[in-house]
């Protein structure tokens, strides 16, 4: 999807564990702490909804590349979701690809809400 937003800002965005449920329909909440360091390893609990029910879980960041790649593994219940993000800067606009792996069911993505949608 093509966001009419700057490379660094979509970035900030998805590199933030407390906006996934902003792109990431299926997660109900997240829990870090305020002081959340970020990074390969920085991890967080989330809800994420599954077959109708909310499901408790932990997340972690395991790639982390700024302003161009970055890495979720989701974990709820006996689900792991793997989620690659690639954001590319096309002439000021920023093309994002998302990658799943590691599951049967795939998580929903919607990048629209993150705004600038074109």
């Amino acid at each position: 999807m093509l966001l009419a937003l700057s490379l660094a800002a979509v970035f900030h965005r998805l590199a933030m564990p407390l906006r996934l449920a902003d792109w990431l329909p299926d997660v109900v909440a997240v829990k870090c702490d305020a002081d959340w360091p970020g990074g390969i390893g920085a991890a967080f609990g989330l809800r994420l909804r599954q077959d109708g029910q909310e499901v408790s879980g932990t997340g972690e960041v395991i790639a982390y590349e700024p302003p161009c790649s970055l890495a979720y593994r989701l974990v709820a219940g006996p689900r792991t979701h793997v989620l690659r993000l690639t954001c590319v800067n096309i002439d000021g606009a920023t093309r994002v690809s998302v990658r799943q792996a590691g599951t049967v069911v795939p998580l929903r993505v919607d990048l629209g809400p993150l705004t600038g949608a074109v």
